[in-house]
């Protein structure tokens, strides 16, 4: 089976970047909305790339629309925009009389699993699976392919051949809550807030003292910054409730205050940092009245990429167990999609000396001195 022409559902930032990597590839490519303010601001934008790259031409090969009917001859329909599951089953049960036999459904899929919409759908067990681009979709290679049981081989086939066409590294993962990367990026953030909490680095200081040593592009704090704290701590809550609420997962009541009070990020100009066009300008100036004993410890550098990356590499060991990823796999996941020189077992394994941890005597213990 080869795939040619692509329908993508959802013209937001997923979508629209999704769409012009298709066209740049040589694909024809369908982008559908139900909102046409957002269907026109997203088909403006990807004119504009292409107008800059000279590749006017392209836009020939794509077509803005809001009738799902017109996914008729797709070959691939790609859900791009995040939907609750009340709205997923609303669309799929729309768009099912308006797929071909053949025609591969890819699911949005990176913070909850797939299974739950196969059951609540009468999508094509074996021709749906699911998808989950990393931001920015544009630019980032990674993208995560969700099989179940019942996925055929073929059409699994078919789509990671579709993606490496477009200059895409797919890492097939079995379905789960999180898959790879926002199940490690849990522990990753959760572990610097905890930092945070005991006041052992402001967050310039966790995220510059965890850079220096793992050669890391972001921090936890810039990397949680830039994904949106709204999203951010919607993943934890989900995860942590799809595995059991596990207590090495609990969400972090920092972090869902600076929600609740609307700074969320990159987004919003504020969040842990202070944005101005896009950079960081200055620390968030209410943290001191969020955290009781904010930067108050003096602590290592290694000791701070000790304590965030521990609990990381041991969520991998735990997530490979769960569902028979290769360290591989994992690696090269966790590398694209965080920016990370090396995986984290490779961690593990070459800076051993400093993941080891070290005994803690009572005075370290005490809140005050």
């Amino acid at each position: 089976m080869e795939i040619k022409a692509i329908g993508i559902m959802g013209a937001n930032t997923t979508g629209a970047g999704a769409a012009e990597v298709f066209l740049k590839s040589g694909f024809q490519v369908r982008l559908y909305d139900g909102f046409k303010d957002s269907l026109n601001v997203a088909l403006a934008k990807i004119s504009w790339s292409l107008h800059k790259e000279g590749k006017e031409a392209l836009l020939a090969n794509i077509e803005g629309i809001q009738d799902l009917s017109k996914f008729k001859g797709a070959d691939i329909v790609i859900e791009a925009a995040a939907k609750s599951p009340e709205e997923q089953r609303v669309y799929f049960a729309k768009l099912k009389s308006f797929i071909d036999p053949g025609c591969v459904v890819a699911v949005r899929c990176a913070v909850r699993p797939i299974g739950p919409v196969l059951a609540n759908s009468d999508l094509p067990g074996d021709r749906t699976l699911g998808f989950h681009f990393i931001k920015p979709v544009r630019t980032n290679a990674l993208v995560e392919v969700v099989r179940t049981h019942h996925t055929g081989d073929a059409y699994l086939e078919a789509v990671t051949n579709l993606l490496r066409k477009i200059g895409k590294i797919p890492v097939v993962v079995k379905d789960n809550p999180g898959q790879i990367v926002e199940r490690l990026a849990r522990p990753f953030i959760l572990s610097a807030l905890r930092l945070l909490d005991a006041g052992k680095g402001y967050p310039h200081e966790i995220d510059d003292a965890f850079k220096e040593v793992s050669g890391a592009l972001s921090g936890p704090f810039e990397t949680a910054d830039f994904s949106g704290l709204d999203s951010d701590c919607n993943a934890t809550e989900v995860i942590f409730a799809a595995l059991g609420s596990p207590e090495r997962l609990t969400p972090s009541a920092t972090q869902q205050r600076l929600v609740k009070y609307g700074q969320l990020g990159r987004k919003a100009t504020i969040g842990f940092y202070i944005y101005e066009e896009g950079r960081i300008v200055g620390e968030n100036p209410i943290l001191p009245n969020l955290v009781k004993y904010l930067g108050l410890k003096k602590t290592s550098k290694e000791e701070i990429f000790a304590e965030i990356m521990r609990p990381v590499i041991e969520e991998a060991g735990l997530l490979a167990g769960e569902i028979m990823a290769s360290e591989y796999d994992i690696e090269t996941a966790v590398k694209l999609a965080f920016g990370w020189p090396k995986g984290p077992f490779a961690y593990g394994r070459d800076l051993a000396h400093i993941l080891e941890k070290k005994k803690v005597s009572e005075f370290d213990k005490l809140d005050t001195f």
